[in-house]
Parts: C-alpha cells; sequence; structure tokens
C-alpha cells in the first residue's frame, strides 16, 4: 500500500516543523517520514535575488517559488510514497503552492498564526543561527512579509483543514491533529485514536 502522504505549509515561523513532528509522534506505531521542503532551495548561485525596496541592498530570495527545485522534490516524494514509510509529511512555505505536488496529496494542512507572532519566532530563530538583529528585520520588512503576501497566503485556499498554530490556540489545534490522525488511520485501516 503506498504511504499516505499529508502536505503542510504555512508561513514562515508558523509551526509546520512542529506540526509536521507531533503528528509523526501521535501516528505512532506507523512508519513516518518527515520531507523538509528546505532541502530543496536551488544551490546559492541559482537563488533568484530580492532588492529592498529602496534598492540599497540584495538577497538571495528564499521566499518564491522559483527558489525551489520542485521536479526534484515530486520526483522524491513519488518514490518516498513506494519505498515503505507508511506516511509521508511533506512541509515548507511553499509546498501547497505547486499544482503538480499537491496531486500527491492525501490531505492538505495549512498553519496560520499571526503575523507578529511569526516575526517573534523568525527573529529568535535567526538570532540563534548568527544572524544580526537589523538583518533579520530589514529581510522581513524588505522580503518575507511581501512574499508571504504574493506566494504563501494565497496557498491556503488549497487546504483541506488549517491549524492554527499560534501560542494562545492549543486546543483548537489538539482538536484538529487529533482530527487528522483519525483520518489517516481511518484511511490506512487502522484501529485506535
Amino acid at each position: 500500500m503506498a504511504a499516505f502522504v499529508i502536505g503542510i505549509g504555512g508561513g514562515s515561523a508558523s509551526g509546520k516543523s512542529t506540526i509536521a513532528a507531533l503528528l509523526a509522534e501521535r501516528l505512532a506505531p506507523l512508519r513516518v517520514e518527515i520531507i523538509n521542503q528546505d532541502k530543496y532551495f536551488l544551490p546559492a548561485d541559482q537563488l533568484p535575488r530580492h532588492a529592498s525596496r529602496d534598492g540599497s541592498r540584495e538577497w538571495p530570495d528564499h521566499n518564491q517559488p522559483g527558489s525551489f527545485d520542485f521536479a526534484r522534490l515530486r520526483a522524491d516524494l513519488r518514490a518516498a510514497r513506494e519505498a515503505g514509510a507508511q506516511v509521508l509529511i511533506v512541509e515548507g512555505i511553499l509546498v501547497l503552492y505547486d499544482e503538480e505536488l499537491r496531486s500527491l496529496m492525501d490531505l492538505k494542512l495549512y498553519v496560520e498564526a499571526d503575523a507578529d507572532e511569526r516575526i517573534v519566532r523568525r527573529i529568535r530563530r535567526n538570532v540563534e543561527r548568527g544572524y544580526s538583529l537589523d538583518d533579520i528585520c530589514d529581510f522581513y520588512l524588505d522580503s518575507v512579509r511581501y512574499r508571504h503576501q504574493e506566494f504563501n497566503a494565497p496557498t491556503k485556499a488549497y487546504a483541506d483543514l488549517v491549524i492554527p498554530g499560534g501560542k494562545d490556540e492549543a486546543e483548537e489545534r489538539e482538536r484538529l491533529l487529533g482530527q487528522v490522525v483519525s483520518m489517516v488511520r481511518a484511511a490506512r485501516g487502522e484501529e485506535g485514536p
């Protein structure tokens, strides 16, 4: 039986990786594999560039469809469906963007969190990675928030379920995660929660 495929999209720092890990844990003892879209960024020298709104700076643009090798991601997902995992979770900011990739998914989720919460998470995460606060804020203000509105937010329309990723939305998130686990188990002919 081919693996059940869950796609998890959502904005940068919305909680996609956390939701994927929680689902993998709750779906045990099913064999779950997580595929992170970040592993499919084009090489640095092939990434599109994004200029600041005032033209004073330019950065690699990691927040638009042209930044990813969707052909390789689709090929790897097709191969993984037959390779032994019972559930595949593919997660990333634009996994719901590509129509052909969406067609490989049995269930599509979009993790939504308020922009203020997402930027605070980005700042904390990227400071830990050694980026300066000024660079993090400039990049967010010049690129991430616009790319989110242009490319990411519209993909919410393709989701079967919208999962709240905010800190204060734990109860609703838990209810929906339970629903997802039940759906996957039913699709696989499994019993139990």
